[in-house]
């Protein structure tokens, strides 16, 4: 009698590796997003609250994605390299590959096309797990996960799609806004409950993504349901 199907392996079991030469071709002409939980990291690593940092270093002051200079090189590169490495987004930090998360919470991996002047080498030393946990990717997949599942669960809510959610403008766009911004909703939260704000990064995090699904009627327990 034949078993139950054999389960997939696992992405990251793939073999990968990737030898970076500090050469930062990769640096210019990207398109960053960013989540609130990385916009924290670095406006922390700025010494600004994330409603500052949104406002000098994020494309019209929304959030979402990092400005460039007018060379289209990332606002944070110097001469030396990243300026804010240890709080770098989760993009760079995979970098040549690209991750995909389904609704379902199913995960796979692809592999950019390097720049043409990159003196990077992709090699067959390690795998994609040992790639990421080198890299220090573990706490922006899982924060990049949590706000992926909550968008999905606000637009269903909504009953709207993901293009009209990018077209989405006036009061409600302003609302989206201000919601997405941890600290201003954090702190909202926290004089409206009268209680004091938590200062852990990963703390602040599931506050703020509990804040997010409050909005919905949903509870933090009932988030990848």
């Amino acid at each position: 009698m034949a078993g139950a199907s054999a389960q997939a392996p696992s992405p990251r079991r793939e073999g990968f590796g990737y030898l970076c030469r500090r050469c930062l071709s990769c640096c210019h002409h990207k398109h960053i997003q960013l989540n609130p939980y990385e916009v924290a990291r670095l406006a922390r690593n700025r010494s600004v609250t994330t409603t500052e940092f949104r406002a000098a270093w994020t494309e019209d002051g929304q959030g979402l994605v990092l400005r460039r200079t007018d060379a289209g090189a990332c606002i944070f590169l110097g001469a030396a390299g990243c300026t804010v490495y240890p709080d770098r987004p989760l993009v760079c930090r995979l970098y040549p590959l690209g991750r995909h998360v389904l609704a379902d919470g199913s995960e796979s991996f692809s592999h950019l096309e390097p720049h043409p002047q990159s003196r990077g080498e992709v090699t067959g030393a390690g795998t994609i797990a040992d790639f990421l946990e080198a890299q220090h990717a573990g706490p922006f997949m899982q924060a990049a996960d949590g706000y992926f599942f909550w968008l999905t669960r606000a637009l269903d809510y909504l009953g709207i799609s993901d293009t009209d959610a990018a077209n989405m403008s006036g009061e409600a766009a302003e609302e989206a806004h201000d919601l997405l911004d941890m600290d201003a909703a954090i702190a909202r939260h926290s004089m409206v409950a009268s209680i004091p704000e938590p200062t852990d990064i990963e703390t602040r995090k599931e506050l703020h993504l509990a804040i997010l699904y409050q909005q919905l009627g949903t509870s933090s327990g009932e988030r990848h349901e």
